[in-house]
């Protein structure tokens, strides 16, 4: 993303250095958080509710006070300006119009109260911005005889038209839309955005906008940001469990494993009923070496599980990228077909899976990496490792899990596949995300460490 320099010295157009936020009764909404956002870069804050998202982007617009850390806004430390005083814009979920008054008078309304005398200059400026965001022809209703999403793009302009903000704030503008709306008005969105080479933050729960909106996705949780990078390398290379587990539709197949080594050239993810063999030729092996006899959890993405070929199968004692199981359902989606099957997987429970992420730093060489703050880092530190000596039942055993967990894959047709019927599957070993009982990224040793960071 583009940056401007002033004196050799590069200035974001937001940075949050260590910012937290604590209510009464000690409430942490967010925790140390350190991000920047550069001049022009469209920002998607993603996470599931009260995760800290909505918090931080009204922190950003002066509607919550910064309780520690320091909020800069194109290189002004911000902490104690007023909202007016910060030329950021916001549009809220719900639109927040006058019912009373039109969709011309609902434009005109800011500059209005900014004391615009020129009524030439006031409907110029409301005709502009209306054909801008393609309402024009809505000038003269009212809210109510407008859409869904033409009441949200009146809710933008509205934001946009009193001054040039230099950050535009987006608080879930497309929840309260029905299905049919929010892609057409999520694509125009985006480009109105980025016509205006404006620097944007959007809160979402929803993945789908956020891989579709975002240069950068910040994912959150329990207010942390758990990874941040481009919506690709988030998919990819997920820096914990739960990221993985938070983006992709269907979603990731989590279990619990050990891993072993077989002859001393072998490494094996053991998930209880079967298990899988790596040779050392395959980049993950390495990396696994130093986990071993330790409980780890398995993200397979059910597109890179397929049907196993006639005599590919592997033999009796021979370590094979394959798992066997008995098909418990599928599921019709028009464009693909759903298969679960029970191959003796334990499930992972998330909300017991949480190494607490602290202080963010630097992320690992090769990792997209994230824009740094001054004395901080951008990445994921998770304060507690595992116990080595911890076995599996052990971890289990905390998190109450005592039923199995499907494998879920894609299929583009049954392919005569019905229930109760046994199948092997191939897994694209390849593809395949391990994480170690604190949830945190097992990295590959190119990455050059133990995990692999969020960017």
């Amino acid at each position: 993303m583009a940056t401007v320099a002033l004196g050799g010295e590069r200035v974001a157009a937001i940075t949050l250095d260590g910012v937290s936020k604590v209510y009464d009764g000690g409430i942490r909404a967010v925790d140390d958080v350190c991000l920047e956002v550069d001049k022009g870069e469209f920002l998607v804050l993603l996470g599931p509710t009260g995760c800290g998202k909505t918090t931080i982007l009204r922190m950003i617009a002066g509607l919550e006070e910064v309780t520690s850390g320091q909020l800069w806004l194109d290189g002004r430390l911000a902490n104690g300006l007023q909202p007016r005083e910060r030329n950021v814009a916001m549009v809220f979920q719900h639109g927040a119009l006058y019912p009373h008054l039109t969709v011309r008078e609902n434009l005109a309304f800011p500059l209005r109260t900014a004391r615009v005398e020129d009524k030439h200059l006031l409907d110029e400026q409301v005709k502009e911005i209306a054909y801008g965001l393609g309402i024009e022809q809505t000038l003269d209703r009212r809210p109510g005889l407008l859409s869904g999403g033409e009441r949200q793009r009146v809710a933008m302009g509205r934001a946009l038209i009193r001054h040039d903000p230099s950050v535009l704030l987006m608080d879930e503008p497309l929840a309260s839309l029905d299905v049919a709306l929010r892609s057409g008005l999520r694509a125009e969105i985006g480009s109105l955005a980025r016509s205006l080479d404006m620097t944007t933050v959007y809160v979402t729960h929803d993945q789908a906008e956020a891989l579709s909106l975002a240069d950068r996705i910040a994912v959150m949780r329990d207010g942390v940001i758990e990874d941040i990078g481009t919506a690709e390398r988030i998919y990819h290379k997920p820096a914990t469990a739960f990221v993985a587990a938070f983006i992709g539709s269907p979603p990731i197949n989590l279990a619990w494993a050990t891993i072993g080594m077989i002859g001393g050239d072998r490494v094996v993810i053991d998930f209880g009923r079967q298990r899988i063999g790596l040779p050392w030729s395959e980049p993950l092996s390495e990396a696994l070496t130093l986990h071993l006899g330790q409980p780890v959890i398995v993200g397979i993405r059910p597109e890179t599980v397929a049907l196993a070929p006639d005599g590919e199968q592997g033999g009796e004692g021979r370590e094979t990228a394959r798992l066997r199981g008995t098909i418990t359902s599928l599921e019709y989606h028009g464009h693909e077909w759903l298969a679960r099957l029970d191959v003796g997987f334990r499930p992972v429970d998330l909300g017991s899976v949480h190494g607490r992420p602290g202080r963010q730093r630097e992320a690992a060489p090769g990792a997209d990496q994230a824009r740094s703050v001054p004395g901080r880092h951008l990445a994921v530190q998770l304060a507690k490792p595992s116990d080595p000596d911890t076995p599996l039942r052990e971890v289990l055993e905390r998190q109450g899990v005592h039923r199995g967990a499907s494998l879920l894959l894609r299929l583009h047709s049954p392919r005569g596949w019905a229930v109760g019927q046994q199948v092997s599957v191939a897994v694209d070993v390849a593809q395949m995300h391990v994480f170690d009982a604190d949830g945190r990224r097992i990295s590959l040793p190119a990455s050059g460490g133990a995990h692999d960071q969020a960017s």
